[in-house]
């Protein structure tokens, strides 16, 4: 199926789902949904525990999941749908809140009166997630353009990290600045307060001795990639096992977590892999280190001030097809190419330097991080 007969199929879509305006607009109901309801997380799962917490019975509660299961049992009230079914559709076009982390589904017409807010489910200005990246076709582009254009009209709100985000965003999806909320993002909330709680959460999940520290591994998804095969799991995990214990002076696990879209299938043994694990903002509070290549977990991870190494084996051909909004050289985090690189990068480490140019970094990208994000959010749209 070419890609204009897909954007016609969504055209087409639009205009046969206005049937649903025959019903009126539930004033107090708010649909949430993560990762297409692959997940129960990040923003909307954080945004909703606050709302039910302080707001309670004021609203009725859908959440989006496709697997049930996963949804936590102490919400007896709240109402699940799967993705894409009639009553997830339903629920959307005849509720006065939708709160999505992706890109809203495009044929959904947002009704007057509804307010559609996009959490989005990144912080920072970092990779870029244009429609004309050079690994698309040009039939794509034109059509992924149409499809912003869509997009940008269904948006009540979008949440913003920074001003960079925001300029970056606005002119990138053709979304006006007055609608980026300059708040922060409501997970990372959790990293103005955190405890041992989670750490020892994850540790007892994972059965992980409490005398060793954890690496956290998690590389981003790549826009070109058709299967865990077009990547390569590079990382030397003898050498940075031991460049770890030789500096921080104790032994280290190493944790993998890989990207919603993207996860290697032949992860070494010695590796514990979190991938399934559906909290990332527990596992950043967790980590003791973190190594990243361009995910925007970096930006949260950030506040908590801990050592964030980039390790970027393929920074060129990404650079080249891909990009970023802030250079990444002006990133706080040091960055390396290689294994030996990277090792060089744990032993020079100096965490004075490297927390003076965390918070230089939060500064010249305007950050919004307050930890009040969803305190804000609730003040603003639950006008």
């Amino acid at each position: 199926m070419t890609e204009y007969i897909k954007l016609a199929i969504i055209c087409s879509l639009r205009i046969f789902l206005r049937i649903f305006y025959v019903f009126p607009i539930c004033k107090n109901r708010i649909v949430f949904i993560s990762f297409y309801g692959k997940q129960y997380s990040c923003n909307p799962k954080y945004l909703f525990e606050y709302i039910y917490q302080n707001y309670g019975d004021r609203f009725q509660y859908v959440w989006c999941l496709n697997d049930q299961e996963i949804f936590p049992d102490k919400y007896k009230s709240v109402r699940l749908v799967k993705y894409l079914s009639l009553r997830h559709i339903w629920y959307v076009l005849t509720s006065k809140y939708y709160f999505d982390n992706q890109f809203f589904v495009p044929f959904f017409n947002k009704r007057k009166y509804q307010l559609f807010v996009n959490t989005w489910h990144g912080g920072g200005a970092y990779k870029k997630i244009a429609a004309n990246l050079k690994f698309f076709s040009n039939e794509r582009v034109r059509c992924m353009s149409s499809l912003l254009k869509i997009r940008a009209k269904q948006t009540s709100f979008v949440i913003s990290s920074c001003i960079s985000f925001t300029d970056s965003i606005t002119m990138e999806w053709g979304i006006p600045k007055n609608y980026f909320l300059p708040i922060g993002m409501p997970r990372n909330d959790v990293f103005f307060s955190i405890n041992n709680e989670k750490k020892n959460k994850i540790m007892e999940q994972f059965g992980i001795n409490k005398k060793l520290k954890m690496i956290l591994y998690a590389p981003t998804f790549r826009g070109n990639q058709k299967s865990p095969e077009d990547i390569e799991f590079t990382l030397n995990i003898e050498l940075l096992m031991k460049v770890a214990k030789d500096k921080f002076n104790n032994d280290f696990i190493l944790l993998y977590r890989g990207h919603t879209l993207f996860v290697f299938k032949n992860i070494p043994e010695e590796i514990i892999n979190v991938s399934q694990y559906p909290d990332m903002q527990e596992l950043l509070c967790a980590a003791d280190i973190l190594i990243t290549d361009y995910s925007s977990c970096i930006w949260d991870f950030s506040f908590t001030y801990k050592p964030c190494f980039i390790y970027a084996p393929d920074l060129k051909k990404y650079q080249e097809e891909q990009g970023f909004y802030t250079p990444i050289e002006d990133w706080p985090f040091p960055l390396a190419e290689t294994n030996e690189a990277l090792a060089e990068n744990i032993i020079k480490f100096d965490y004075n330097i490297y927390k003076q140019a965390v918070k230089k970094h939060h500064t010249d990208l305007g950050s919004y991080e307050t930890g009040s994000a969803c305190e804000q959010f609730c003040r603003t749209v639950f006008l």
